[in-house]
């Protein structure tokens, strides 16, 4: 091999191995978050309506504060859209509307869902 090639592979292999760690640590990150979710739906169903409250807080705490993580790694609206669905499911919980909450919890549940599936290395996404 030329001297010449080592240093443009050394790049190419350190930028598959930055996007290989991203898509680990993103759908770590987006399973944390589930967990949440799915703890307040539980929490939800059988009438705890202040816990789901607190553990939507909560939720949306850890949101908020890998935020700029996560507008960094994946695209905005995304990130921005799953914010406002926090925002609604949380005054849902607050107000005990069981039928608005479950709606929106299970579109932001999507929208978690999509973080690491739209960045996760795959021929679809390379094409």
């Amino acid at each position: 091999m030329k001297r010449g090639i080592y240093a443009p592979a050394l790049v190419l292999i350190a930028l598959f191995a930055a996007s290989l760690w991203n898509g680990v640590e993103l759908s770590r990150r987006a399973r944390r978050l589930l967990e949440d979710i799915d703890r307040a739906q539980a929490q939800a169903a059988s009438g705890q309506w202040e816990q789901t409250v607190r553990t939507m807080e909560r939720g949306y705490e850890d949101w908020s504060a890998q935020r700029t993580y996560l507008h960094s790694v994946s695209r905005h609206d995304a990130s921005d859209g799953a914010g406002a669905l926090y925002r609604r499911c949380i005054l849902y919980a607050r107000a005990a509307d069981g039928l608005h909450f479950f709606a929106e919890l299970e579109l932001l549940r999507e929208q978690l869902e999509t973080l690491p599936e739209m960045e996760r290395l795959s021929l679809g996404n390379i094409l």
